[in-house]
């Protein structure tokens, strides 16, 4: 079934991947055809950004600048897993995730799903996106009207969003407490903060 689905990816189009607790709309991230595909899947509006996907926790230091121990610090201990971080991309990068170039940032996260990772560490970096209408519910079970490859792994647990780091300077912000509690990453970085305080 992942051959499938790394063949699809690797022709430029968009399939669906499982994550812990949804199913998302996935492509490579360098392909910009494929990205927009994505996002006319969705009906997103002008200037979304997809999130971002890595097989492996060093890849993002290709992909982010100012990458800090306390980042390596985090990925080593909460990845795979329910920890999105948010870094300013290295700015040689050649790819739009959606926003037409004009984000500094990007999203990215190592997801807890073997298959997945089994298909990212095959393609690299994969843009996502959930896969439905935006603005409506992650789905738990492969909804495809539109044939696309799919890597179905049956339903998924409900279960927590993740965490939501960002990373501005040195200074490293929860900006959403999901499955990991500010106790948790304090234990790794006790100089994290929750933003508005």
């Amino acid at each position: 079934m992942t051959e499938k689905v790394i063949a699809a990816i690797k022709r430029g189009e968009v399939v669906i991947l499982p994550l812990e607790h949804s199913y998302v709309y996935a492509c490579d991230a360098f392909s910009l055809a494929a990205v927009n595909r994505l996002h006319q899947l969705r009906n997103d509006p002008p200037g979304v950004a997809a999130q971002v996907i890595v097989g492996k926790a060093r890849t993002i230091s290709g992909l982010a600048q100012g990458v800090s121990p306390e980042i390596i610090e985090l990925t080593e201990n909460f990845w795979p897993g329910l920890l999105t971080l948010n870094l300013p991309q290295n700015q040689s990068l050649n790819w739009d995730l959606g926003d037409g170039g004009n984000l500094t940032n990007f999203v990215v996260r190592m997801p807890d799903q073997i298959s997945t990772l089994e298909v990212v560490n095959a393609t690299g970096p994969l843009a996502i996106a959930s896969a439905t209408l935006a603005g409506t519910a992650p789905i738990t079970r492969v909804e495809n009207n539109h044939q696309l490859e799919a890597l179905d792994v049956g339903e998924l647990a409900a279960g927590p969003l993740s965490t939501v780091v960002v990373l501005e300077g040195e200074n490293l912000t929860i900006t959403r407490v999901g499955a990991l509690t500010l106790e948790a990453l304090r234990k790794v970085v006790p100089t994290i903060e929750l933003a508005n305080q």
